[in-house]
């Protein structure tokens, strides 16, 4: 073996063992999603964007040095960016949208997303947590899909989420659907606008969803 030759090699082992470290970091994660379907398409926008990370970070260390866990954990985890819809994304939103309709103006008014809380106008606030992703042309009751009820193609993506019930001593929202707890959220992100759907507590989406399990469906636009 040459000496040129050798550098090379090091840095290729590095760079195998830096990537293989991170394929099983994106196992182990989606293997603890709750629902793979979530999983697999935070890891499909995630993945290459850190291994890019990765093989920057390996790539920059001098021969026979490693800064150890931490700078593995920093490659990872990239910038600190907030949570944005992009094409094909169903990170839930960040930012602040306005009632597309006098309709979304009656019952909502603005919303703003901060991380998985959806916070209203009206005062109210729901926390979510990802349930799963449905297809427009899926069933939110009988005769009834989210494509036709949202004007939406039959492939959109619709990201379903629970909302998880208050802590002790903490006001449920209760205006949004008639009186009763929501259950679940379905969100719709299509360019500078989102479509919110709100389900009541105790049920299960598909086509035997009852039509009064439905409190109402809104749209808002970015502002």
């Amino acid at each position: 073996m040459s000496a040129a030759t050798a550098p090379s090699q090091t840095t290729m082992k590095r760079l195998a063992g830096g990537l293989s470290f991170v394929c099983l970091v994106l196992f182990l994660l989606a293997i603890e999603q709750r629902h793979t379907v979530a999983a697999w398409e935070a890891i499909r926008h995630d993945a290459v964007p850190t291994a890019r990370r990765v093989v920057d970070w390996a790539a920059s260390l001098p021969s026979g040095a490693a800064d150890g866990l931490q700078g593995l954990k920093s490659a990872v985890a990239g910038e600190d960016r907030p949570l944005a819809a992009e094409r094909g994304s169903q990170a839930i939103l960040r930012g602040e949208y306005g009632p597309a309709d006098e309709a979304t103006r009656a019952a909502a008014g603005s919303l703003t997303f901060v991380r998985a809380e959806l916070h209203f106008e009206t005062g109210e606030r729901l926390r979510t947590r990802p349930l799963r992703i449905a297809f427009g042309r899926e069933s939110f009751g009988p005769g009834q899909t989210f494509a036709a009820r949202l004007n939406a193609p039959a492939d959109a993506q619709i990201e379903l989420r629970t909302v998880v019930p208050p802590a002790r001593g903490q006001a449920a929202a209760l205006t949004l659907c008639g009186g009763e707890p929501a259950g679940v959220a379905a969100l719709l992100h299509r360019g500078s606008r989102v479509d919110l759907m709100l389900f009541r507590r105790g049920v299960v989406i598909g086509s035997e969803t009852p039509p009064s399990a439905l409190c109402g469906a809104w749209s808002f636009t970015a502002r």
